[in-house]
């Protein structure tokens, strides 16, 4: 159990309204998609993923959830309280890399990249080749402000070079070549995990911190000193003085 310092900022372990208002929007607009047209539609909207073999989608269903799982975590990380100072990691960083994350998430589920691509007649890695480059220059930031420790920097090397080779493969192999699409998926599915663990880590990083902030010097009140010397006679006082 970590224990931390009686003297650390307290914030509120409720959602964040943004969250809830979200998922309000989400409810309602679902609710009203189903009055307005019929549940045969809706459910397009709410079905079990099922397709011809068992475990379909598996790997897409894995890379969402560890990329989405990235997210919460960089989510959680920014509700800890910290005290400021250069080694304090801001909440707007934090909540950038959460959104990066949701994205990429949201990318792989609902194909966003190859939206975007087919509507600018590009390649879709090119999509993806600038949003690392915006998550490079975040990571840059934050290694130069000693942010990042030599753990959490090991996984996010490693994630970025899987990340980089599945870009590879997907830019620069033939689309007929043999285990392509396989090695492809599984290189992503690795970069993700690795960076689910870049997050893990800066996460503790930031508990660590916290548990590791002084607890301030005790000092006598005038209340104390009032209450100590109650009952007591002036002589007793200067003898123990």
């Amino acid at each position: 159990m970590i224990a931390l310092s009686g003297n650390a900022p307290k914030r509120s372990a409720s959602l964040p309204a943004i969250l809830l208002a979200m998922f309000g929007v989400y409810s309602v607009a679902l609710i009203i998609t189903e009055w307005m047209t019929s549940q045969e539609y809706v459910r397009h909207f709410v079905t079990d993923i099922v397709g011809p073999v068992p475990l379909y989608a598996i790997n897409t269903s894995l890379s969402v959830f560890l990329l989405w799982g990235t997210a919460l975590l960089f989510v959680v990380a920014a509700q800890i309280p910290v005290r400021s100072g250069r080694s304090a990691i801001p909440g707007w960083w934090l909540y950038s890399q959460a959104a990066v994350f949701a994205y990429l998430g949201a990318d792989d589920r609902f194909l966003i990249h190859e939206t975007v691509a087919a509507l600018l007649d590009i390649g879709d890695h090119y999509v993806l080749f600038g949003v690392g480059m915006a998550e490079a220059a975040l990571l840059a930031f934050a290694f130069r402000e000693g942010w990042i420790k030599t753990t959490a920097l090991l996984s996010l090397g490693v994630a970025s070079i899987l990340f980089a080779a599945m870009l590879g493969v997907d830019a620069l192999a033939p689309h007929d070549l043999r285990l392509r699409l396989s090695v492809e998926d599984v290189l992503k599915t690795w970069a993700c995990l690795m960076f689910l663990r870049f997050s893990w880590l800066m996460l503790f990083s930031i508990i660590d911190q916290l548990a590791a902030t002084p607890e301030p010097a005790v000092s006598t009140t005038a209340a104390e000193l009032r209450q100590n010397t109650i009952g007591r006679t002036p002589a007793s006082i200067g003898a123990q003085s």
